[in-house]
C-alpha cells in the first residue's frame, strides 16, 4: 500500500497513526496538491489529502473512508466496534476530531486574513466546543470509548496534537484536564510517536 500525504495534514496523521497501530506495511509518499506539477489529481479528482493506494492499485480517499477500509482488511486490533451503537458512537469522537481539526485547519491557513474578525471568532468557538464536547464525554476514563485503545482515541490524540501545532494559544490543558492526561497517556503510544510532524 501507499499513502499520500505530508506530515502538516492532521488527517494523514490520523490515517498513519491507524496504519501504525494496525501494523500494516505502507509506503509513505510525500505529497500535496499545492506543489507545482502535483499529479495528485490523478489520484483523487478533489486533490485532497490523505489518498491510500491499495496494493491492487485503486485510491481511496478521504481519511474516514480510508480508516475504515484498513479496519476492514485488517484484524486485531479493531479499531471501530462492530455493534451498531457502539460503531456510532466512536465515528461521533471522529466526526468530533475532524471538525476540531478542520476548524484548526482554516483559521490557521487564513495567512493574510482575508476573513473577518466574525469568522475567526465562528471557527474558535468551534474548536472550543469540540473541546468541551470531547472533556464531557471523556469524563474521567482512560479510554475515549469503552475499556481499550479504538478510533476515539486517534480521533481525539491527532485533534489535540494538531492545535498544539499550530495554534499553541489555545490553552486547553488548562480547560480540560481530563484532555491533558488523555493527551499524556497517548503521547507514549509508539503510533503517536512514531507520527509526530517535525517542529
Amino acid at each position: 500500500m501507499k499513502l499520500l500525504g505530508h506530515d502538516g495534514s492532521p488527517f494523514v496523521r490520523k490515517v498513519r497513526i491507524a496504519l501504525e497501530e494496525k501494523r500494516i506495511g505502507y509506503d509513505y509518499v510525500h505529497a500535496r496538491s499545492s506543489e507545482p506539477g502535483s499529479t495528485l489529481w490523478q489520484h483523487n479528482p478533489l486533490s485532497k489529502i490523505p489518498v491510500l493506494i491499495t496494493d491492487a492499485g485503486k485510491p481511496i480517499y478521504d481519511s474516514p473512508v480510508i480508516v475504515e477500509y484498513l479496519d476492514g482488511v485488517s484484524g486485531d486490533p479493531r479499531l471501530i466496534p462492530a455493534g451498531f451503537e457502539e460503531r456510532i458512537d466512536v465515528k461521533r469522537w471522529e466526526a468530533l476530531g475532524d471538525g476540531i481539526a478542520d476548524a484548526t485547519v482554516l483559521t490557521s491557513h487564513d495567512y493574510d486574513k482575508v476573513q473577518s474578525a466574525e469568522w475567526h471568532r465562528r471557527q474558535r468557538l468551534k474548536i472550543e466546543r469540540g473541546l468541551a464536547a470531547m472533556a464531557k464525554d471523556l469524563g474521567e476514563r482512560e479510554f475515549c470509548f469503552g475499556e481499550r485503545f479504538t478510533l476515539a482515541d486517534i480521533a481525539a490524540g491527532y485533534a489535540l496534537g494538531y492545535i498544539d501545532q499550530v495554534t499553541p494559544d489555545i490553552d486547553w490543558r488548562k480547560a480540560h484536564p481530563n484532555l491533558a492526561r488523555l493527551a499524556e497517556r497517548l503521547a507514549q503510544r509508539e503510533s503517536f510517536r512514531k507520527t509526530l510532524p517535525e517542529k
